[in-house]
């Protein structure tokens, strides 16, 4: 299933050989970093492996929401390894994932997007797994229940489908400026543009159903029927930019506090060297052509 991205990840990177020696090299010696509050321009210290690392967290707890909304089960069922280096009590071997449950679709458009996401976040998962080899983490203990919201129902799945894809796109948007190596900056690009086109499909969907939801910061542009009719897509109309967080702030939503470093969606905490929630949440300035 996924050797047709890690075939697109070979033909991205023309010296790959070279790239997967460097990316392992990399880890050696590498101490714990805290990027919270730290805009990406000012974090030349975090290596691309931290960086990756601290994705595939996310891709971790985005393949399992969609693999248990669809088929009730983790995505180890589909073969995915879990295992890797670990943080704290989170284990070596991937951890447990709590709270997830399956979705009474009642829209099959909603139902067919859905499992074509799960499918790509698995990829996504398979992919920053190959690329970092033996760095890479473990799965971390997740609660996907961490909001109250896996009750079954459709319209809470969209609510929390869109979180986690607009946190998604704000991620991979705010460590831009981390990646230096072209094939990673490709591979990353990519990702990125996959992340969008679900952000993109599930905001129409909220606003085809009409399915009310909250903003999770000031960087948050909520879609109808609770934000503006002329607000459909999260994208700034000034600029025609969305929303980037740092990893802090990325975190800061994921455990739900503030100079954080467990809690939420990560009971345990994150794996790897990025671990700290920033002091405050993103503001309406996330919005801007310069970032937080």
């Amino acid at each position: 299933m996924p050797k047709n991205l890690i075939g697109e990840l070979a033909a991205a990177a023309p010296n790959r050989r070279s790239f997967l020696k460097t990316i392992g090299a990399a880890t050696a010696g590498v101490t714990a970093l805290s990027v919270a509050g730290v805009m990406p321009a000012k974090a030349a210290t975090a290596t691309e492996v931290e960086v990756l690392n601290f994705a595939l967290n996310l891709e971790y707890l985005e393949a399992e929401f969609y693999t248990y909304a669809v088929y009730g089960k983790g995505i180890e069922s589909f073969g995915i390894k879990t295992s890797g280096t670990a943080n704290g009590a989170n284990s070596t071997s991937g951890g447990t994932t709590t709270g997830g449950k399956i979705v009474k679709f009642t829209n099959n458009e909603v139902g067919h997007i859905a499992s074509q996401i799960g499918g790509d976040e698995r990829s996504h998962v398979l992919l920053l797994r190959e690329a970092l080899g033996s760095a890479a983490i473990a799965k971390p203990d997740i609660n996907l229940n961490a909001l109250g919201l896996l009750t079954g129902v459709e319209d809470d799945y969209l609510r929390q489908a869109r979180i986690f894809e607009g946190i998604g796109v704000s991620a991979y948007g705010g460590a831009a400026g981390l990646l230096s190596t072209p094939s990673v900056i490709t591979t990353a690009a990519r990702i990125l543009a996959v992340e969008a086109l679900h952000t993109g499909s599930l905001h129409t969907q909220i606003y085809l159903y009409g399915v009310t939801t909250s903003a999770l910061d000031g960087a948050d542009l909520i879609p109808p029927p609770s934000g503006p009719v002329t607000q459909i897509l999260p994208v700034n109309a000034s600029n025609g930019l969305p929303a980037v967080r740092t990893p802090g702030e990325v975190l800061y939503l994921a455990f739900g506090a503030a100079s954080a470093t467990s809690g939420g969606f990560f009971p345990t905490g994150v794996n790897g060297a990025i671990t700290t929630s920033s002091a405050s949440p993103a503001t309406s300035a996330n919005l801007s052509t310069s970032g937080s």
